[in-house]
């Protein structure tokens, strides 16, 4: 179940009440890389408010198992808690290549921002189809958008002013975030919408539940908070990708070639950036709970100053870096309502300690083309390649 646990601390007659994250999944080693452990324990935050738009494939028409091999469907992810009921699907896709990418996707998100309400739909059938669905996304009423959709390189059909970079300007634009997936075709780099301005470009950083896992492709060894070989890197004097978030994350069901069954025992893992994604968006969707009226120009650039590098500057495969809740909330300017467990207990008796965050939303503010910040250095770097099908 995801939600919050209450403990107790006393001090003489008073009692204070501080929350403890329950993940939907175990997802535990990339919440606390990210700062998302803070931002559910010490903030309260859970996602209610926000309206989480995504795009993949299909939902919830494709035949998948668990790793018992028994059938998974969006009705056994609602018992068992991976998926909350209601999710809103204007359109979904019923050929029979679809494996049912989004509903992994939002298996994803509801593990960080449990109490968001989720809206699908899907993005296969042209650039038409995909600028189609970041409009009706935005018509039913999403806060934030996340992609994981991208065509081939060696036929990229988006150009700057192409339908889905003018989709994604015009909910920019109308106050809406745009996340997407940077891709998983190292060493060829970034392209299509991915470069759009007005987007933040995820790429992908191993945080699953095991210390390492070995590529099936040439038993390279992927060691925890280690940059995936596979993630793409930015194109020259770019600043793409913005930033890296995890994935080898934990969903319920086969994904295929997009999935391992053998690193988390009782779930299998998503590898790629079409995992790293949206766990970002649903970082921003946290964010943008603790403060309504952040712009996202205002929510990009809390990301991408707050990320953590091990590099001295911007890095082609890095980004800005890591991505780190915990800190870009503090550079929201958001302050925190419940004590550090190493402030005194005399702390948590002054005052009200708030266990959630109830913010009536307030107008957004008028958007310009989001500027990452100019502090950092262009790097590029070099990587061996590792195809994606680890």
């Amino acid at each position: 179940m995801s939600g919050l646990i209450a403990t107790t601390a006393t001090l003489g007659g008073c009692v204070a009440e501080v929350q403890a994250a329950i993940f939907s999944l175990p997802i535990e080693e990339a919440a606390k890389a990210t700062g998302v452990d803070v931002l559910r324990d010490r903030y309260g935050l859970d996602g209610t408010g926000i309206t989480i738009g995504f795009i993949s494939d299909s939902f919830a028409t494709a035949k998948t198992f668990d790793t018992s091999g028994n059938l998974d469907t969006y009705a056994t992810n609602i018992a068992n808690g991976y998926l909350p009921s209601g999710v809103n699907v204007l359109k979904d896709f019923f050929e029979p290549y679809a494996i049912d990418e989004g509903r992994a996707i939002a298996q994803l998100i509801h593990a960080v921002a449990p109490r968001a309400k989720l809206v699908f739909h899907t993005g296969v059938g042209g650039v038409d189809v995909f600028g189609q669905s970041i409009q009706a996304l935005a018509a039913a009423g999403a806060d934030i958008i996340v992609d994981d959709v991208a065509y081939d390189p060696a036929i990229d059909q988006e150009p700057p002013n192409g339908l889905i970079n003018q989709a994604i300007d015009r909910v920019f634009n109308q106050g809406i975030a745009y996340f997407t997936e940077a891709g998983n075709d190292f060493p060829y780099p970034i392209y299509g919408h991915s470069n759009n301005s007005n987007a933040v470009s995820v790429g992908a950083v191993y945080y699953g539940n095991a210390p390492s896992y070995s590529s099936r492709k040439d038993g390279t060894v992927i060691e925890q908070g280690q940059l995936e070989p596979f993630s793409s890197e930015g194109n020259p004097d770019s600043l793409k990708p913005d930033v890296v978030a995890p994935d080898g994350l934990a969903i319920s069901f086969d994904l295929g070639g997009g999935s391992r069954s053998d690193i988390d025992p009782g779930f299998f893992s998503f590898f790629g950036t079409s995992a790293s994604a949206p766990y970002t968006a649903a970082v921003a969707a946290l964010l943008l709970q603790a403060d309504p009226s952040a712009t996202p120009t205002e929510i990009y650039n809390a990301l991408r100053d707050t990320a953590d590098s091990p590099v001295s500057g911007f890095d082609s495969r890095l980004g800005f870096g890591l991505i780190r809740g915990d800190k870009a909330i503090a550079a929201l300017g958001v302050p925190k309502p419940i004590p550090e467990p190493a402030t005194t207990l005399a702390m948590l008796c002054v005052g009200v300690i708030v266990a959630g965050l109830s913010l009536k939303r307030t107008q957004r503010k008028s958007q310009t083309i989001a500027k990452p910040s100019e502090r950092l250095t262009l790097v590029h770097s070099s990587f061996t390649r590792l195809p994606p099908n680890t």
